[in-house]
């Protein structure tokens, strides 16, 4: 599979699984639960209906990144040892190391922000990285094998 490959196909599969969970009912009602628990003195998000160019180039920029490093930190050595196993744990350390980077300054920068959502925003950044990194590989290794 070439880099380009792998590259478009992690930023398609994580953007379809990103925004899949940030819509879904549970994620929707998660984060409506804690914004009213903090006593609603922050946003978490800008209605999309709102977004401009800038909002649109920020988060393509965000999808470009995080399959680049899914693509060059999980998916190539996991290909290149034809290994599942490993693209999942890189995939995983991958994103959560990924979603701390901004959650922790997030929480220590705004006032009320939740401390529940810490673990959470980390737990669910490694499992989108883990998802994007073991279907791009299990797609590559099972294209290898044909």
């Amino acid at each position: 599979m070439s880099r380009l490959l792998r590259f478009v196909s992690a930023f398609v599969v994580y953007a379809v699984i990103d925004m899949a969970w940030n819509m879904s009912p549970p994620a929707v009602a998660m984060y409506a639960s804690l914004h009213e628990a903090s006593g609603n003195d922050w946003s978490f998000e800008k209605p999309m209906d709102t977004w401009g160019g800038v909002e649109l180039v920020a988060v393509l920029v965000f999808f470009a990144l995080i399959a680049l490093a899914n693509s060059h930190f999980a998916i190539r050595p996991a290909i290149r040892d034809q290994n599942l196993q490993r693209a999942l744990k890189n995939g995983f350390l991958l994103g959560c190391a990924a979603y701390a980077t901004y959650i922790v300054p997030t929480f220590i920068s705004i006032t009320n922000w939740p401390a529940a959502l810490i673990p959470i925003d980390i737990l669910i950044g490694g499992l989108l990285s883990l998802a994007t990194s073991g279907l791009v590989t299990w797609w590559a290794l099972r294209r290898q094998a044909a």
